[in-house]
């Protein structure tokens, strides 16, 4: 219905296509999927993923260039740091296909998917609306707006950033809340990745560490013996699927290890028994949740109460021995990653890493596009468009914002550009696709996110009884819940459902792992420059401040607050985001540019993370978590004296810093190197 009159959405696409030469593929799609059965187009998930990604697409070479050229003013002859500074451990011009594959495995993570599973309960309207908007107009310009600012001060972090442009309890203040963000981030990410493997996906360990290998592999083969990358490249991804065929038929339960002989053979005898109606299987990948579904439908409660006590629900408020196993093994791969040189294990697993994103975002649009043009179950939009008085659900407004976190804007991404991104930019133009692009891709991974929750999953899933009748009723499966829906568009492909949850499950764990490890180093970063900001040289030492880094990370994997953990780290989150394009907004005043391009944008995530905040403060309160009440108040304490350091900048004028000089070209034998190595 549209002013009144009723249109048919095959005569719309019909006309649009004749009149824009689009051919008549939209139009079958809208003719199979969306009118088929009665749907409109709004249920249509195909429909729904081509527009979001041509308006994607339509911002990146308007709006993004737009911010480029005329904002920012990116300029291709400028020296970037990589050149000036090049040490080949953290310094190392890239070209652009590998530092892309590094940046977004880096800012991905599991923010682009689990907070949009989480937020689609709010119906899937207001998720894509705000990821498409704010990816356009807040995330991807805060993201080069970081990148930016990072290259013009030679390479240094926001923090050291924020001391030039503010003074030095500006850099303090940025350094500490950056180090709370970055640890409870972490430390949620452990939580979520360990409970994962034991609860859900054992299936995914074997593919998820044996990547690492093959990683470091690719990193000594190309660096150290110089092997063409191409060659390297197609063996790394065939070692890859094997690891993931190995998986599937081998899953590591390793919640099995800590149970008793009765409950390991009550699990053999549940593996080769046959199926019952009324009784859930018991099958692969044998995670913990499915074993206490399937003991507690055949009635053995004391063996399914042994599974519960060694790997409790992740709603539950504890933490079994199998998750805290898992949580001590992912601190101790984050304190060896983040002290190893960059090109050995970071940047080949991001670039190997890089393929499977692509692989799995090509797979699913195409598995979207196909069940709309045969008019399959799993195109129709399950979910509401817009869904009020979730049960015991918080509001929407201003929680939704701060739930889809890295699918909009993410403050992570801040310290990502100006901790290993900006390290490695060969040229200053390098940052348009890099720090603008790659906030797009990611609000694209977002979007497919939503739609297989709120269409792959099926209708069963929001009925009453369903996953996501209520706010409890995930019980900490959000993730699984885009394995399932996923997996049911990846079918329409012909891959059997078994291998394209394990595809899945691998792909989420590679890239929470990779931000892990991204992460921890940028904390460690953050902690030596702190040594250096308070004159404490212990903490300059790389491995006691990777200590120091682990340190706090920890101490955020041990609280068991669930979603509150993930709510509370996007927040603090956005908070970041909205004081990252305070800086920005503050460099560009200075050097007497306009700032309504970020400073709107700033405005807009700093009410609503504060108001966020103060709403999360009150609940802490009421539940006597203490250790996150004291957590929000430090933060929202330290983040309010930022804003006013940054409004005393912008009364002192304009002008101040001159960064608008002649550029310096990069030598011509040293660009020709570049241009020809592997993976510089």
């Amino acid at each position: 219905m549209l002013y009144g009159h009723r249109v048919h959405p095959v005569a719309v696409v019909e006309t649009f296509s004749a009149r824009y030469g689009c051919g008549r593929v939209a139009s079958r799609l809208a003719e199979a999927g969306a009118w088929k059965g009665g749907w409109g187009v709004l249920d249509n998930a195909a429909f729904v993923a081509i527009g979001s990604f041509a308006v994607l697409i339509a911002a990146y070479f308007t709006y993004g260039r737009f911010i480029a050229r005329r904002v920012y003013r990116l300029d291709a002859d400028r020296v970037t740091p990589a050149h000036s500074m090049r040490d080949n451990i953290d310094y190392i011009p890239t070209r652009i296909p590998i530092l892309f594959g590094h940046h977004f495995a880096s800012i991905a993570g599991l923010g682009p998917i689990l907070g949009p599973a989480i937020a689609v309960i709010w119906g899937w309207g207001p998720a894509v609306i705000w990821i498409l908007v704010g990816s356009i107009f807040i995330g991807a310009v805060h993201d080069l707006g970081a990148l930016t600012i990072s290259l013009r001060y030679r390479g240094r972090s926001i923090g050291e950033v924020c001391h030039h442009l503010m003074g030095g309890r500006a850099r303090i203040l940025a350094l500490l809340i950056i180090f709370f963000m970055m640890s409870l981030a972490m430390g949620a990410f452990c939580n979520i990745i360990s409970n994962l493997f034991v609860n859900f996906h054992p299936d995914a360990i074997i593919p998820s560490f044996g990547l690492m290998v093959v990683a470091i592999g690719v990193g000594v083969a190309v660096y150290r013996f110089r092997f063409p990358l191409s060659p390297t490249t197609a063996v790394a991804l065939v070692l890859f699927a094997g690891l993931i065929f190995w998986g599937v038929e081998r899953p590591v339960c390793t919640y099995q290890w800590f149970l008793k002989p009765d409950t390991l053979a009550a699990l053999e005898k549940a593996k080769e028994a046959p199926p019952t109606p009324g009784v859930p299987a018991f099958e692969l990948p044998y995670g913990a949740v499915a074993a206490v579904e399937h003991l507690k439908a055949v009635d053995d409660e004391a063996a399914a109460a042994d599974v519960l006590a060694v790997a409790p629900d992740a709603q539950s408020g504890c933490i079994g021995i199998a998750q805290l196993s898992w949580i001590a093994v992912l601190l101790f791969y984050g304190f060896l990653a983040s002290v190893l040189p960059v090109w050995l294990l970071l940047q080949p697993r991001d670039y190997i890493n890089s393929f499977q994103l692509y692989f799995v975002l090509t797979t699913m649009l195409l598995g979207i596009l196909i069940a709309g043009w045969t008019g399959a179950a799993v195109n129709h939009i399950e979910a509401p468009m817009v869904r009020s008085g979730v049960p015991d659900a918080p509001s929407i407004f201003p929680f939704l914002f701060v739930t889809v976190a890295c699918g909009a804007v993410s403050g992570f991404h801040s310290l990502v550009s100006s901790g290993t991104t900006v390290k490695q930019l060969n040229r200053e133009s390098d940052a348009l696709p890099i720090g603008y692009g790659a906030m797009l891709v990611e609000g694209a991974l977002a979007v497919l996110v939503i739609l297989a929750c709120a269409a792959g999953l099926g209708a069963t899933s929001w009925a009453p009884d369903g996953v996501y009748s209520s706010w409890e009723g995930i019980k900490g499966g959000e993730l699984n819940a885009v394995v399932r829906g996923g997996a049911n568009f990846l079918a329409q492909l012909g891959i059997p459902t078994s291998y394209g949850r394990t595809v899945l499950a691998v792909t989420i764990v590679a890239f929470a792992m990779t931000t892990l490890d991204s992460a921890t180093r940028l904390l460690r970063f953050n902690v030596e420059e702190m040594g250096r900001a308070l004159r404490i040289r212990l903490l300059a030492n790389r491995y006691v401040a990777s200590a120091v880094a682990i340190s706090g990370i920890a101490f955020f994997a041990l609280v068991p607050a669930g979603k509150t953990l993930w709510i509370l780290f996007g927040i603090t989150n956005q908070l970041l985001a909205g004081l990252t394009l305070l800086t920005v907004s503050v460099f560009l005043f200075k050097l007497r540019r306009a700032i309504v391009y970020t400073i709107i944008p700033m405005t807009i995530m700093l009410v609503l993370s504060a108001w966020a905040m103060v709403l999360s403060l009150c609940k802490f309160w009421e539940k006597g978590q203490w250790s996150l009440v004291v957590v929000s108040i430090i933060v929202l304490a330290m983040s309010l004296w930022l804003a006013v350091e940054a409004a005393i900048s912008f009364s002192r004028g304009r002008g101040g810093i001159d960064l608008d000089g002649e550029p310096q070209p990069v030598p011509a034998e040293e660009q020709a190197a570049i241009d020809a190595a592997h993976l510089g």
